[in-house]
């Protein structure tokens, strides 16, 4: 018994000696900006960002590499040995909730994370054109797409007041990225501007849509029109070849007629 422990003894004690020692082994860590855990950075927007990434208890060269979420960064060669700094000039609304990672070269498990939290007022935007023209009782959807960190309190408001909402007229879908109105049915009085308004603490937006509601276009019943033509000239049709035979009968009788007309003449 008492040699197995001695063995155990002798190999934790190696470990330990290998681990701290041996140029290359464990121990060597990831900072960035002097932190080796994974951490959140929060910035304004416009801000400047730069993050340095160093070696922590390497007893040799390392070589580092950034990663943009999953997606690895181009450094220039003496950008990547032992220190290595990227740099966001400006910071955007693009850069919220990216994350930058610093990894040992060697080993990908050795890395320290920085999540981006970009603080902004909300950016508003649009599909398709302005202004919108429908037709007198077309369904309608205006959609509203939204940025905003920290998010956005949102509401719809028709021609400077806040839109009463109709139950089964109308319906609004709201999520992370996209504010959408939905009107079923429209009418010409609900022309007007609509605006999506989004507040947030950082401050409030607002984007405007101008509809206009117009009457449906008189078309023309081609089909039927055409399809009654086709109902007329096939009776005619019908009608002349069930009386062939009277009216061939008739007009030998005419013949006739005109053929004794002219022997009496002579």
């Amino acid at each position: 018994m008492a040699p197995r422990i001695l063995e155990n003894l002798i190999f934790g004690l190696s470990f330990i000696v290998a681990s701290h020692f041996v140029p290359g082994c464990t121990g060597v860590d990831i900072a960035v900006n002097d932190i080796t855990a994974d951490y959140r950075i929060t910035m304004n927007i416009s801000d400047s960002l730069s993050l340095k990434c160093t070696t922590v208890n390497n007893t040799q060269d390392e070589a580092l590499v950034w990663f943009r979420g999953e997606r690895e960064i181009n450094l220039k060669s003496m950008n990547r040995i032992n220190v290595s700094t990227v740099c966001i000039d400006p910071v955007t609304e693009d850069d919220n909730e990216a994350t930058f990672s610093c990894h040992l070269s060697k080993d990908y498990n050795i890395n320290t994370t920085v999540l981006l939290d970009i603080r902004f007022i909300p950016i508003l935007s649009k599909n398709g054109d302005d202004p919108i023209e429908v037709h007198r009782r077309d369904d309608v959807t205006l959609t509203c797409n939204v940025k905003s960190n920290p998010p956005a309190l949102m509401s719809w408001y028709k021609d400077n007041s806040t839109l009463k909402m109709v139950a089964g007229k109308h319906s609004v879908h709201w999520d992370s990225s996209v504010f959408r109105l939905s009107i079923k049915k429209i009418e010409k009085v609900e022309s007007g501007t609509y605006v999506c308004m989004a507040n947030s603490t950082l401050g409030s937006s607002n984007l405007a849509f101008q509809l206009t509601v117009k009457d449906k276009p008189y078309v023309v019943p081609y089909e039927p029109i055409v399809a009654g033509l086709v109902v007329v000239v096939l009776t005619v049709l019908f009608g002349i070849i069930s009386r062939r035979n009277a009216i061939l009968e008739c007009y030998r009788r005419k013949t006739d007629a005109s053929t004794c007309n002219e022997h009496d003449a002579q």
